[in-house]
């Protein structure tokens, strides 16, 4: 919607890995030269780790098309299976053309298999992506896979990619044997502030523009509410860039940026949350040992390890969570009393409000209609949801900029594509009522989303403007924008995504004149039904005026 604008052939902030949009740091080049080492050299066990968002998936497959066709690699993406379906996986990435039913019969084939590469001069590399996921038995039974060699060759590779908490797992007094047979340790930090200019300027260029959309103070914010994180720049960035649209500025400066995050939630400094994978990693608190004392030989190279959080300690943690909760539940009650909203969920009940309830079989037909717009399944979910802590997104630059805008100009505001040239004589605009919303997309309209993406399909355009103009013509409505994620991954990125997607819609609302107030944005994470197609939406509820 804003590549015309800004003069863009392709969106330059996507979230998913396109090959085209590689940038490669100083840190990511050496890590990359690290790992590939490790592969070439038969080092037996790697490790990359990082937290949420640091760009392992984007390393690692610059990893993986800089080997030759002499290695043979297969990874698995989901190390949760259990035994047999992980090695009968694992048989299938190395396109065995063969199902196991026992580890013996498993072992006996994959051992005549390595030796058969290697007498084609051929390596076998195991990629272990979200390693983290591994419980304890099944990392065991990793390990005695490396036991497979010749002449004291290691005829298997094996490289593990997780989070920062794997390293955590991998220190357990338990894991010590694993722990020894790690030669190449790497860890990938975010961003510095100059890198993070570095990485906004490149991915525009190849977007289509040499030019400095960006302003220095802008890259400064971006890096300040990111913390380095590509993810985050990401969507900061392409949230950046629809506020501008809608603004009609050609430059991005800090207060957009601002005004953004504030929009996203997204405080200064923002962390990236540890997800705790494995229950072990509750239970037993790590004992810290050093790599290099336990293995004199191994070539670590590690990046910047995180400083202990003062944070950290779990009754801090409980009480703080506590002190969140009582704040967000007199926020609610101050609210609903005083502004009359109706407060989409109910805390500490399990009846949905009158307002979450719709019609199911409409917004079935709904749903069917519209999954032909839906992307292939596999995007993280949520645990928490903003519903609970009863905000409602405060006043930011966008808001307000548009909601003067709404009260001043309000023709203006809600036809900005698409309003008739005019002949002389004004003709009045066609009023929009609640009946036809519902009679044309049901009675709570649902806008969709690609896969980890927070990018809309033009059709849902469609719909959002015409919400916009029934609420610009019923000052009194309001409205409830409910975002959706599907049910894999990890939960901790998705509710923010399912948050994000909520307050874009939300932003483009108040871009064509919605009052912001009369909106209210809940991230529900992966409680919606249906097929997990069907789940990468935001749900408008319209509440009609009283």
């Amino acid at each position: 919607m804003y590549l015309d604008f800004y003069k863009l052939q392709l969106k330059p902030f996507q979230i998913s890995t396109d090959p085209k949009f590689l940038w490669l740091g100083e840190k990511h080049r050496e890590a990359l030269a690290v790992l590939k080492y490790g592969i070439l050299d038969n080092k037996g066990f790697l490790l990359l780790t990082g937290d949420v968002g640091t760009g392992k998936t984007t390393l690692l497959n610059a990893l993986i098309g800089s080997l030759g066709e002499d290695v043979l690699v297969a990874m698995v993406t989901d190390p949760g299976l259990a035994k047999m379906d992980f090695f009968n996986f694992v048989a299938d990435s190395f396109e065995m053309d063969k199902s196991f039913k026992s580890k013996g019969e498993f072992l006996i084939y994959l051992k005549n298999f390595l030796l058969g590469l290697y007498q084609q001069n051929r390596q076998a590399l195991l990629i272990i992506d979200e390693a983290q996921h591994l419980n304890q038995k099944m990392l065991e039974e990793v390990r005695l896979l490396s036991n497979i060699e010749k002449h004291n060759t290691k005829l298997i590779n094996i490289f593990f990619v997780g989070q920062s908490e794997f390293n955590e797992i991998i220190l357990r007094p338990r894991n010590r044997a694993i722990r020894q047979r790690i030669t190449i340790n790497y860890n990938i930090t975010p961003l510095s502030e100059a890198e993070t200019g570095d990485y906004i300027r490149f991915r525009l260029e190849i977007a289509g523009t040499d030019k400095p959309i960006f302003t220095p103070r802008a890259i400064k914010a971006v890096f300040t509410f990111s913390n380095g994180y590509p993810r985050l720049i990401n969507i900061v960035c392409d949230q950046a860039l629809l506020t501008g649209y809608v603004k009609e500025k050609t430059k991005i400066d800090e207060k957009i940026i601002t005004a953004c995050a504030e929009e996203l939630k997204i405080s200064h400094g923002f962390p990236i949350h540890k997800s705790r994978a494995t229950p072990e990693a509750v239970v037993e608190q790590p004992v810290v040992e050093s790599l290099v004392n336990e293995n004199s030989d191994a070539a670590t190279v590690t990046g910047h390890r995180d400083a202990n959080r003062p944070l950290g300690h779990p009754m801090m943690i409980v009480l703080i969570a506590l002190m969140v909760l009582w704040i967000g539940l007199i926020s609610v009650y101050f609210f609903t009393r005083e502004s009359g909203f109706p407060s989409a969920l109910k805390v500490g009940t399990d009846e949905p409000s009158a307002i979450a309830t719709t019609d199911r079989s409409t917004e079935s037909s709904t749903s069917q209609g519209r999954s032909s717009h839906a992307t292939p399944t596999g995007e993280d979910s949520g645990i928490v949801s903003v519903a609970q802590t009863g905000q409602v997104p405060g006043s930011s630059e966008v808001e307000s900029a548009a909601s003067e805008q709404a009260k001043t100009e309000p023709d203006k505001t809600t036809a900005i594509n698409d309003a008739p040239q005019s002949t002389g004589t004004e003709k009045k605009e066609a009023l929009i009522t609640l009946e036809m919303i519902n009679e044309t997309y049901g009675a709570a309209p649902e806008v969709y989303f690609g896969f980890n993406s927070n990018s809309l399909d033009d059709q849902s355009y469609g719909i959002l403007h015409m919400v916009a103009k029934y609420c610009v013509q019923n000052p009194g409505a309001k409205l409830i924008l409910k975002g959706y994620s599907d049910s894999s991954g990890v939960r901790s990125y998705n509710i923010k995504l399912s948050e994000f997607r909520a307050n874009m819609v939300k932003t483009y609302l108040v871009g064509r004149g919605v009052a912001p107030l009369a909106v209210k944005t809940l991230a529900m994470g992966p409680e919606a039904q249906g097929s997990e197609t069907a789940q990468r939406k935001v749900v408008i509820e319209i509440v009609a005026p009283k």
